[in-house]
C-alpha cells in the first residue's frame, strides 16, 4: 500500500521520550469510577513516529472516559490486543472519522453509535491514519483508520485495531486551530485532497468563522447585527450582503493614522447618538478561536480606543480585521418584586445569552435544534461562557417574561432566522467552484450562532454576533448532559414526568391547523431519540447519508426490466447518485438507453424461461467486458428472473425459491401456511396465510366448491395492480367470472406488466373484511432494517383497484406493530432475506392478514411518499442491499400527514387531457399545495374493465382530519369526485 506520510508527523526525541510510556499504556489512578490499561500509541502493524500533537492524548482519553462514567456508560475495552480482522467487518460499510477534542465530538461519537453502531471512529492521534492515492478519484487520497475507539448501541466503546485498515466514507475535523483554541491544526494535513465527504474544510472555516463574512450572511436572511466599524486588511472573501449598519473600509500598512482615528470618531458619534455606551474591539481572524482578544471601552475614551485599534491594525495578518462595535446592552429583567417565579432574575446584572446550534440534515434541510440560553453577569462577562444550560423557556420567565404566546413565537422566529442562514451558507457553496471549495468533499452541514437578547424600541430583540464552525457545539454537548443525566429522575406536581415532552414543549407547539405555516423545523427532527445527542442527531443523520451515498458512488448495478413512464424517475436518481447504471429490457427503444452506462437489449417477456434468459444475460455481460457489483428489478414480471441472475453472479438479494414464493399467490399463502411451528418471540406466521387453492382447469373448481365458505377472492395466480381480481359469493359465480376473465387475459400481449408472462392461472381464497395496508419492508441478512405502513381506502366496488391512501398510518401503535411484525415474518418465512420488498396485508378484528407480497420495491406513490415523511429513498436502499451493503434507515417520526387518491383514465380523461386543468393542478403543485405523480405520458380516454390508475393526486397537513378536508375540497374543485368516484366514501375511515 503507497501511504503518504503527513507533512508534519513530530520526530523531537525528547518528546518520543516523554510520550513513550503514555503512549504505549495509560492507566488511570485508583480514586476513579474506572480501572483501564489503554493502548494509545500508533497502530502495531503500522510504524509511525509519534506525532507532537500526542502530548496531551493521555488527558484527551482520560476526558472520554470521565464522560462515559459520570452518564453512566461503560469504560472503554482495549481490544488492540486481538486486531479486528477483515472478516470481522462488513466487505464496505460507514466509517465516519472524528478527529477529537474533548468536549466537542464525544457527544457525536454517541449519537451516531446509537444510530448506527460501529460506523463512528474516534481518532485520538493522526498516526492512527494513513492516505493512499485514490484509486476512484485521480489526483485526490483515501483517508484510511488503523486504529480508533468505536461507539456501538448503549455507550459501549472500543480501542481497535484493523489487520485491513477501514476506509474512511466521511470525515468530522476537530484537529483545528478553530476546535482547539490554537493548539493543534493537523486536521489540516489530513484533510487536504482527499476523495470522501467532509464537513467545513479548512478552507469553508475560514471563510464562515469570519466575523465580517458571517454577519454578512446574518444581514442577508434579517437578523440584527451589532453596529460595527470594520478595518479589512487583504480581504479574501466577497461579502454576500454588506450590512446596513456597518462600515467597512480596506486597510494597508500605508493607511494614516489619522484616517482610522477620524473613522473611529465619526463612528463613536454615531453610537453616542443612538445611546450606546459601551464598545468592543476586536479581531477578526480567519482562526477565529472565541473572544479572548475582546476589549470592552466606555464610548467616551476616544484616545484609547484610537489606540488599542491602531496597535491591533499594526498586529494584523492577511485576511483578518479589526473590529470596532457597539456593545449590545442585555436585556433587563423586570422588578424582583413583580416576580412570578422565586427563582427569577435578583439583579438588573443579569443577562441571557443565547446560542442556536444549526445542523445539515439529511434531506438537506436546515434544522435548528432546541435554543440553548445562558444567563450571565453583563457587567464582567463579554463571552457568556461556563454557564448553567438552560431551555429559552426558562430563560425568559428568569427575567420576568412569562407570556407563553410571545416566548413561543420569538423562539420560532429565532429558529426559522437561524436556519435561514445556514441556507443561505449552502446556497453559496453550491455556486463554488471545485478550486474555490479546495475539497471536493467538503459542504458545511454543522454552525453555532451567538446571540444577545436585547431591547430596542421597547421590543425583544436577538442580536447575533457571529457564526462559528466548531466552538458552540460544547454548548450543545452540554445542554443534552444536563437534560439526559436527569431523565426519568425529574418529578413536578408530585408525578413523574416525560422530560422530552416538558423540555421541547416550548415554541414547537404550533397550532395552526395549515402545514403550509410551519416555516420552523419540526421538533420530531431531533427529538426522536431522547435526550442524549439531541443537538447533534440531525448532523449525525447527515453524516452517515452522505457516507453511504458515497460508497454507491462508482457501483455498477444490473437493472432488468426499465418499466414504463413512472420508472423513469428511478433511473435518472440513479444516475444523479453516481451509480454506473447496466439496463437489460426488450425495448431496443427505450428511453433509458440515454441514462444508461450500458444498455442490453434482450427480450424477457416469456418468463416461462426465466431460467434460460438469466443464463443467456449473463453471457451477454462477459462478452461485453461488463462486471456488476449487483442485480436488481423495480419490474414486478422480473423478480424471479433478477433472482436466477443473482444466483449466477452471486450478488445478494433474494434467493430464487423466495423470488417464486412471492411471484406465484397461492405458493405464498401455502408455504406460510405451513409455518405453524411455536414461536415463543412471536406468534406463528400462519395465522396471516390463508387457505387458497390453485385453479389450473375450469374442472379444479368443483373440489374447491367444498373446501372453502363463500365469499371468495378470484386472483390471477401471477397478477399484479388488482386486475382480475373479482369477489364471488357462488360456485356459479365462480365459474362464470372465471370463464370471463381467462377468455379475456390468456397472454402477455392481453395486458402487458400484470404478470401474464408467467401464466393464466387463478386461485381462490378466503376473503377477509377489515381495513387494507401497505407496509414497506427493508430487509437486510435477514433482519429487519425498515418498515412503513400506509393505509389505504375501500376499493371502487367491483372494482378491486387501490383508490384511497393516507400515511403515516391511523391505526393505533399496537396494530401498526402487528402489521410491521407479520409482513417482515411473512417475508422472511417465505425466503425474501434480503431486499426491499411491498406487503399488502387486511386488518381485521382478529389481527393481520396477508393478501400478497411483491418481491420489489412498491409502485405508485409510495416511493416519493415515504422519501418526504421518512427521509428513506427505498430504491437506494435496494442498490445497497444488492451491493451488499446494509442501508442506513434514519429514525424520524413524520411531522406531516399524506393523503390521496388515485386517477383513472376511464373517469378523470377529460380532465387530465384538458391544457387548463394540467396548467391549474401545475400550479398548484408549484405551490406545494398539491402533490401530484402521473404513472403514464399519456391518458387513453378508451379503457377496457380491467383498469390500472393512471396517476395519484394528494395533499398534506398537520393530521388527518386536516387531510381530508382539503383533498374534498380539492376533488371537487377539479371535478376528481363524481358519482361513480366517491372520493368521500374513500377517505372516510381515515380517522383517529
Amino acid at each position: 500500500m503507497d501511504i503518504i506520510e503527513s507533512e508534519k508527523t513530530g520526530s523531537d526525541p525528547d518528546l518520543q521520550d516523554r510520550l513513550k510510556d503514555v503512549n504505549i499504556t495509560t492507566k488511570t489512578s485508583t480514586h476513579v469510577g474506572w480501572q483501564q490499561e489503554a493502548n494509545l500509541g500508533p497502530a502495531s502493524a503500522w510504524s509511525k513516529v509519534i506525532p507532537t500533537e500526542d502530548a496531551d492524548i493521555a488527558s484527551q482519553y482520560q476526558a472520554l472516559q470521565y464522560h462515559l462514567f459520570e452518564l453512566g456508560y461503560p469504560e472503554t475495552v482495549d481490544r488492540t490486543r486481538a486486531p479486528r480482522a477483515a472478516q470481522d467487518a462488513a466487505s464496505e460499510k460507514a466509517v465516519v472519522a472524528v478527529l477529537h477534542h474533548a468536549g466537542k465530538t464525544t457527544s457525536i461519537c454517541l449519537e451516531g453509535g446509537r444510530q448506527a453502531p460501529g460506523t463512528m471512529y474516534m481518532i485520538l492521534s493522526s498516526s492512527w491514519l494513513s492516505k493512499v492515492p485514490s484509486v476512484i478519484n485521480r489526483g485526490l487520497y483515501t483517508l484510511y483508520v488503523h486504529k480508533a475507539v468505536t461507539f456501538h448501541a448503549g455507550g459501549t466503546t472500543y480501542i481497535d485495531e484493523f489487520e485491513l485498515p477501514r476506509r474512511v466514507t466521511y470525515l468530522v475535523n476537530y484537529f483545528t486551530h478553530a476546535a482547539t483554541e490554537g493548539q493543534r491544526n493537523d486536521g489540516k494535513t489530513i484533510e487536504e485532497n482527499l476523495d470522501c465527504p467532509m464537513s467545513t474544510s479548512h478552507y469553508l472555516r475560514d471563510v464562515i468563522n469570519d466575523r465580517i463574512w458571517s454577519r454578512s450572511v446574518l444581514h442577508s436572511v434579517g437578523i440584527t447585527t451589532p453596529e460595527t466599524l470594520a478595518f479589512c486588511y487583504k480581504p479574501k472573501h466577497s461579502l454576500v450582503a454588506v450590512p446596513s449598519n456597518a462600515v467597512i473600509h480596506e486597510y494597508d500598512r500605508k493607511t494614516s493614522p489619522d484616517f482610522v482615528a477620524k473613522e473611529v470618531s465619526t463612528f463613536l458619534q454615531e453610537l453616542s447618538e443612538n445611546k450606546r455606551k459601551m464598545i468592543i474591539i476586536r479581531q477578526s481572524k480567519r482562526t477565529q478561536t472565541g473572544s479572548s482578544d475582546a476589549s470592552v471601552f466606555s464610548i467616551e475614551d476616544l484616545s484609547c480606543i484610537v489606540d488599542a485599534v491602531l496597535k491591533m491594525l499594526n498586529e494584523l495578518q492577511d485576511s483578518n480585521s479589526v473590529l470596532v462595535e457597539a456593545y449590545i446592552d442585555h436585556l433587563s429583567a423586570g422588578r424582583t418584586e413583580d416576580a412570578k417565579y422565586l427563582w427569577a432574575a435578583p439583579s438588573a446584572d443579569v443577562g441571557i445569552r443565547c446560542r442556536a446550534i444549526v445542523c445539515r440534515d439529511f434531506d438537506h434541510t436546515p434544522v435548528c435544534t432546541p435554543l440553548i440560553c445562558s444567563m450571565i453577569n453583563k457587567k464582567i462577562d463579554i463571552r457568556g461562557e461556563h454557564t448553567v444550560p438552560m431551555s429559552f423557556e426558562t430563560a425568559m420567565k428568569t427575567l420576568n417574561i412569562v407570556d407563553k404566546t410571545f416566548i413561543r413565537a420569538f423562539q420560532t422566529s429565532m429558529r426559522a432566522h437561524a436556519e435561514a442562514a445556514l441556507q443561505a451558507i449552502m446556497d453559496r457553496e453550491i455556486k463554488l467552484s471545485f478550486e474555490e471549495r479546495a475539497e471536493p468533499g467538503a459542504q458545511t452541514d454543522l454552525i453555532g450562532i451567538d446571540y444577545v437578547l436585547t431591547e430596542c424600541n421597547d421590543k425583544v430583540t436577538a442580536v447575533a454576533l457571529n457564526i462559528d464552525t466548531h466552538k458552540y457545539i460544547t454548548d450543545a454537548v452540554v445542554r443534552d448532559n444536563f437534560n439526559s443525566f436527569a431523565d426519568g429522575r425529574i418529578v413536578e406536581y408530585n408525578r413523574t414526568i416525560d422530560p422530552v415532552g416538558i423540555f421541547m414543549a416550548a415554541g414547537n407547539d404550533i397550532s395552526d391547523k395549515d402545514i403550509g405555516v410551519r416555516k420552523v423545523s419540526h421538533m420530531n427532527k431531533f427529538t426522536c431519540g431522547g435526550l442524549d445527542g439531541m443537538s447533534v442527531r440531525p448532523f449525525v443523520r447527515t453524516v452517515l447519508t452522505r457516507s453511504q451515498y458515497f460508497l454507491m458512488s462508482g457501483k455498477t448495478i444490473l437493472a432488468l426490466g426499465a418499466g414504463g413512464f413512472s420508472k423513469m424517475s428511478i433511473w435518472t436518481f440513479t444516475v444523479k447518485s453516481g451509480i454506473n447504471l447496466v439496463m437489460v429490457d426488450s425495448n431496443p427503444e427505450h428511453s433509458v438507453k440515454d441514462l444508461a452506462h450500458a444498455f442490453v437489449c434482450y427480450d424477457i417477456s416469456d418468463h416461462k424461461k426465466d431460467r434460460h434468459h438469466a443464463a443467456e444475460i449473463v453471457n451477454l455481460l462477459k462478452q461485453r467486458d461488463i462486471q456488476v457489483d449487483g442485480c436488481l428489478t423495480f419490474w414486478e414480471d422480473a423478480v424471479p428472473l433478477a433472482a436466477m441472475v443473482r444466483e449466477i453472479l452471486g450478488t445478494r438479494g433474494a434467493n430464487v425459491e423466495g423470488a417464486l414464493n412471492a411471484k406465484k399467490k397461492s405458493r405464498t399463502q401455502s408455504t406460510l401456511y405451513k409455518k405453524d411451528t411455536s414461536i415463543p418471540h412471536f406468534v406463528m406466521t400462519c395465522q396471516y396465510s390463508s387457505p387458497s387453492f390453485l385453479i389450473r382447469e375450469p374442472i379444479d373448481i368443483d373440489a374447491i366448491c367444498n373446501k372453502l365458505s363463500y365469499p371468495l377472492m378470484l386472483k390471477l395466480e401471477h397478477g399484479n395492480s388488482a386486475i382480475g381480481v373479482s369477489l364471488v359469493s357462488s360456485a356459479e359465480e365462480l365459474r362464470k367470472k372465471h370463464r370471463a376473465i381467462t377468455d379475456c387475459l390468456r397472454k402477455e400481449a392481453d395486458h402487458p406488466g400484470v404478470g401474464l408472462g408467467h401464466g393464466a392461472e387463478m386461485l381462490v381464497m378466503e376473503y377477509h373484511g377489515g381495513t387494507e395496508h401497505d407496509v414497506d419492508i427493508v430487509i437486510y441478512g435477514n433482519k429487519l432494517v425498515g418498515a412503513f405502513i400506509s393505509d389505504n381506502g375501500p376499493t371502487n366496488f367491483p372494482s378491486f383497484t387501490e383508490t384511497a391512501s393516507t400515511m403515516p398510518s391511523v391505526l393505533p401503535p399496537d396494530r401498526q406493530a402487528q402489521l410491521i411484525v407479520s409482513a417482515f415474518k411473512c417475508c422472511v418465512d417465505v425466503g425474501l432475506s434480503d431486499g426491499v420488498f411491498n406487503v399488502e396485508m387486511k386488518m381485521t378484528a382478529r389481527g393481520p392478514k396477508l393478501i400478497e407480497i411483491n418481491g420489489r420495491m412498491g409502485g405508485f406513490y409510495l416511493r416519493n411518499w415515504i422519501r418526504r415523511l421518512h427521509g428513506v429513498d427505498l430504491a437506494m436502499c435496494a442498490f445497497m442491499i444488492s451491493c451488499d451493503m446494509k442501508p442506513y434507515v434514519p429514525k424520524i417520526q413524520p411531522h406531516e400527514h399524506l393523503m390521496g387518491v388515485m386517477v383513472l383514465a376511464s373517469l378523470h380523461s377529460h380532465l387530465v387531457n384538458d391544457n387548463n386543468f394540467r396548467e391549474r393542478i401545475q400550479g398548484l403543485k408549484d405551490k406545494g399545495d398539491v402533490l401530484i405523480q402521473m404513472f403514464g405520458d399519456h391518458i387513453e380516454v378508451e379503457v377496457d374493465e380491467h383498469e390500472e390508475p393512471h396517476g395519484h393526486v394528494g395533499v398534506s397537513g398537520t393530521d388527518p382530519d386536516v387531510c381530508r378536508k382539503k383533498l374534498l375540497v380539492l376533488c371537487n374543485e377539479l371535478r376528481i369526485e363524481c358519482d361513480t368516484y366517491k372520493v368521500s366514501n374513500f377517505v372516510r375511515y381515515f380517522r383517529y
